[in-house]
């Protein structure tokens, strides 16, 4: 196998030519800013190395730090409605606790001298977790933002277009490495090292441009959830010949082998098809039958090396190593389990769960993959709770507002819930800091929704929960807010 020696310079381009265009338009044309971040986020494998990687999403974060206190959110979150308001809050206690817990434990740990020359807590460690974190706020932040610019319908299908190109790369990628042996797309690690690209040293996993076949996977479960979405909700996306899409995603999904992807994919719709059930039209149905049949007799069943290795890809059951000593780290230390060990200290403790055959990361730190063992690890059941609570403080705004909104309102709103709650399953399953802009954009879609459904009247607005008598809303839709 040949690898493309000129991609790490392609990537450090994309990289650079996405940073230009955040900058250039951020304040003349942010829906454009927002498209390029969240290609940044989905990106894993494009970023600049400055003993750390950079991402075009983070030097954007800065801009959301700062109209996380703008007026302009202010005033959103004073008309948001008490529920409404509530969901902000909680993931700004999220952010605030985490902080907090996170000064005392790096006295403890450094006063209990854990750790090596490379994974000690010292000032660069504190300063490099608290800078880190301050790009997740900011996305936040650049999410709040978003949803004055764009509408859930619009969201979903650049997902779609982004997560579609992707996969077009991964087939592209699959097809020149059967025909010519060349892989276009060499996964590079941050030490100039290349990665393999083969699972059992015979199976091609596809990477696309993404990073890596799990980062691939999970765009991809992104891709046709978003298309599972505005199918459920009746969005347009892409037109007559929209179907080519979800068919690529699909192929891509199956050559990363990911397992994540897999899970990821099937349960977000299960759980957007539970709680926001449709109707699906008989083609959605009969599309589905003959994709897993396909999948069953065609792939898994053909006994070939890749329906081999997809079978037992699909088979794994046990957490992957990085998790299972996070999680044992925590059950052997009961009450880091409920406050959790602050930014960057998780691996002090879990190090020692690590299998004596694992040779990583004993001399750096990590972190869980999983959304779930990473905020545990981080801030413990305390914070793990803040975060949860956003959604449901959601779905308790909703709740209130619902009689007052009109049909595309009320489409507007569900599709937002749904994305919410999706990204929020995929978030717990593998950490992915896109789930933070979704909760930004989401809490703006519902509380511009809201202010609209009560006809920009403050007298209509109830100071003591939504209890007066529903008027009717107007029957203009809901779209791009101005600033």
């Amino acid at each position: 196998m040949m690898d493309f020696a000129g991609y790490r310079y392609v990537a450090m381009l994309v990289v650079l030519i996405e940073i230009a265009v955040i900058l250039m338009t951020y304040r003349r044309n942010p829906k454009l800013a927002i498209y390029v971040v969240l290609l940044s986020i989905v990106l894993k494998g494009q970023y600049l190395w400055f003993g750390r990687a950079i991402f075009a999403w983070q030097v954007a974060s800065i801009f959301g730090l700062a109209y996380i206190g703008s007026g302009q959110i202010r005033r959103t979150a004073r008309n948001a409605g008490r529920a409404l308001g509530f969901m902000r809050m909680s993931m700004l206690l999220y952010f605030i606790y985490t902080i907090s817990i996170s000064f005392p434990m790096w006295l403890v740990f450094s006063a209990e001298g854990l750790g090596n020359a490379g994974t000690e807590v010292n000032a660069t460690r504190i300063l490099t977790q608290l800078v880190y974190f301050g790009f997740v706020i900011g996305l936040f932040g650049l999410g709040l933002r978003a949803g004055r610019h764009l509408t859930t319908a619009s969201l979903l299908n650049a997902i779609i277009i982004i997560a579609a190109l992707a996969a077009y790369g991964a087939i592209l990628q699959t097809l020149i490495m059967h025909l010519v042996g060349i892989n276009i797309f060499p996964i590079i690690g941050s030490d100039d090292t290349t990665r393999s690209a083969f699972i059992l040293g015979s199976t091609f996993r596809a990477n696309s441009f993404v990073g890596e076949p799990k980062h691939l996977g999970l765009l991809m479960s992104m891709g046709l959830i978003s298309y599972y979405l505005t199918r459920l909700f009746r969005i347009p996306a892409g037109g007559r010949f929209a179907w080519h899409k979800p068919l690529a995603m699909t192929a891509a999904l199956i050559l990363s082998l990911s397992t994540t992807g897999i899970v990821i994919t099937a349960g977000g719709i299960a759980v957007a098809s539970t709680i926001f059930y449709r109707r699906l039209r008989a083609s959605d149905l009969a599309a589905v039958s003959i994709l897993v049949g396909v999948l069953l007799t065609q792939v898994i069943g053909s006994g070939a090396d890749f329906g081999s290795s997809l079978e037992r890809q699909l088979s794994k059951t046990d957490l992957e190593v990085q998790d299972q000593s996070v999680r044992d780290g925590l059950l052997a230390n009961k009450s880091l389990f409920v406050t959790g060990t602050g930014l960057g200290n998780i691996h002090l403790i879990a190090v020692d769960h690590l299998p004596a055959t694992f040779p990583l990361f004993r001399d750096q730190g990590y972190k869980a993959n999983s959304g779930l063992f990473f905020v545990v690890g981080d801030s413990g059941l305390i914070g793990l709770l803040l975060l949860v609570a956003s959604p449901f403080f959601a779905l308790q705004g909703y709740a209130r507002m619902r009689r007052r909104l009109a049909p595309d309102q009320r489409k507007e709103v569900l599709a937002s819930l749904a994305l919410l709650l999706v990204s929020g399953f995929s978030f717990l399953l593998r950490y992915d800091p896109g789930y933070f802009l979704f909760s930004g954009f989401v809490f703006t879609r519902l509380a511009l929704v809201r202010q609209a459904a009560l006809g920009h009247d403050p007298t209509l607005v109830p100071t003591a929960g939504e209890t007066r008598p529903p008027h009717t809303p107007p029957p203009t839709p809901v779209g791009t807010q101005p600033v």
